[in-house]
């Protein structure tokens, strides 16, 4: 498999780029390029290139642009997961693989329920699960990388997207539906903590729009649902 380098400042004009250092010493001292050697390297934004290791230096690696590669095909609907903050590195493996299944961004929720550190809210953490992303997309063939936003309070991230909502809830709920048919162009998918949604944030998401889908006759775990409700999605919508 040829290594993927990530590359979000890249000028498609120019005939170089130079990677960051956190690229350049996974270039050097993990992969250990050499001149020559052929790689892709992608901006985050859908575009991707070929190219070859111009330059290894001490603090620096420069790749030289060749042929604009074809991006992996993005699905067919912008989604947003607004998923539950959760504990310990489970949420690193939501970013990873809500960003291999193609969100568009990923949103986390201060709900009712939700009992995480403090420093799971902070900065450090969100430059952390940027930076879980953007390997995921590296290791997936992605081109897109999506952005990781600072956690909202639930109501708040009812009127934060213009776009249709879908709410997981849990098996029995009587409201619940299955995934409409017809795509729309943007969509909120909204997953609840390890506790589950409140009554009333169910409530909150009914009042703004949002369709209540079930996923299935068993409860999953908190990090395994954002796969089986975007599989779900895309097994309807197609991509």
């Amino acid at each position: 498999m040829v290594p993927r380098f990530f590359a979000p400042e890249i000028d498609p004009d120019a005939p170089t780029v130079t990677l960051s250092d956190e690229e350049s010493h996974h270039a050097r001292h993990v992969l250990r390029l050499r001149f020559g050697d052929v790689v892709g390297v992608f901006d985050g934004r859908g575009r991707e290139w070929t190219a070859s290791v111009q330059l290894v230096a001490a603090r620096r690696v420069i790749l030289a642009l060749r042929d604009v590669r074809k991006a992996v095909p993005e699905p067919p609907v912008a989604v947003t997961l607004a998923a539950a903050l959760l504990k310990s590195d489970h949420m690193d493996a939501v970013v990873r693989d809500a960003t291999m299944l193609g969100v568009v961004a990923i949103l986390p929720l201060l709900t009712t329920h939700v009992v995480v550190p403090k420093a799971a809210r902070t900065s450090s953490a969100i430059v952390r699960w940027q930076r879980v992303a953007v390997s995921s997309a590296k290791q997936c063939g992605r081109a897109v990388v999506p952005e990781v936003r600072e956690p909202v309070q639930f109501r708040d991230a009812l009127s934060a997207i213009a776009a249709s909502k879908l709410i997981c809830v849990e098996p029995g709920t009587a409201s619940s539906r299955t995934v409409p048919p017809a795509p729309p162009r943007d969509a909120m998918l909204l997953i609840g903590p390890e506790g589950g949604w409140a009554a009333e944030e169910i409530d909150q998401a009914l009042e703004a729009g949002a369709i209540p889908i079930s996923l299935g006759s068993r409860t999953l775990r908190a990090d395994a649902a954002p796969i089986v409700a975007l599989s779900m999605l895309w097994t309807t919508w197609g991509w």
